[in-house]
């Protein structure tokens, strides 16, 4: 069962799916235990309040007249086997969610690196001059990429280091909204990728980004994501004449 979501979708703060189940237990962890998503901590709160329910009608059978107590004390008894099943099944559930979980986020992260970014805007900020205003160059024109491919070689060569910004866009929501994201590095450390069709946009990719679980006040299992794009950034702009 495929449980990634495909790779224009890919955003920081993705939900983590529960672990495939079929059939009866897919039934039994939906409708009888509420889980339809990884909220196990909101699943054992409501345990609890099933609990001082069947507290309640136990203590309540023993301050009945006697022909009420027997049937309290048969319903405070069902209630106390659902309790212990919801229980023992929420134990089971999570367990397996605490396996499913790395292996979804490696998934998931081989969907991310794979993935390439439509780049917005990309500028150097000239090492002497911190406080100054970036150059801006646009990836799509070859006179601008000449002129970057140029500096990147100078600058490994005399070992000064400018930094470069990338703003990126992705998708969020339900991939109706468009969000700006950037990454910055040393104008060296950047990878171009150059191609010689015509350009419809430049493009950032990132081979070892990763995702990681975000757990809600550090509860595990986690319910969402977030993204880590450390490592090397590749970018394919349209080779210079």
């Amino acid at each position: 069962m495929k449980v990634t979501y495909e790779p224009e979708f890919a955003r920081p703060d993705l939900p983590v799916p529960l672990s495939p189940l079929d059939g009866m237990p897919a039934l039994l962890r939906r409708c009888v235990l509420g889980l339809g998503r990884p909220g196990f901590a909101r699943a054992y709160l409501v345990s609890t309040g099933w609990a001082l329910a069947t507290g309640s009608v136990a203590l309540a059978g023993l301050l009945l007249p006697g022909r009420l107590r027997a049937p309290a004390v048969g319903c405070a008894a069902l209630l106390g086997a659902y309790l212990l099943a919801r229980t023992f099944a929420l134990m089971v559930f999570e367990r397996r969610q605490h396996a499913f979980e790395p292996r979804w986020l490696e998934a998931q992260s081989e969907v991310l690196r794979g993935h390439e970014f439509d780049v917005l805007r990309f500028t150097v900020q000239d090492p002497d001059a911190d406080a100054g205003v970036p150059r801006l160059y646009d990836l799509t024109r070859p006179g601008d990429v000449r002129e970057l491919l140029h500096r990147q070689d100078d600058e490994r060569v005399s070992g000064a280091f400018s930094r470069a910004t990338v703003e990126f866009a992705y998708w969020v929501g339900g991939g109706d909204r468009l969000a700006v994201a950037d990454v910055r590095r040393e104008l060296t450390e950047l990878t171009f990728r150059t191609r010689r069709s015509e350009p419809d946009g430049a493009r950032i990719r990132f081979p070892e980004a990763r995702y990681s679980g975000r757990p809600d006040a550090g509860r595990r299992p986690a319910k969402r994501t977030y993204w880590t794009l450390s490592g090397p950034v590749l970018l394919t702009v349209w080779a210079p004449a």
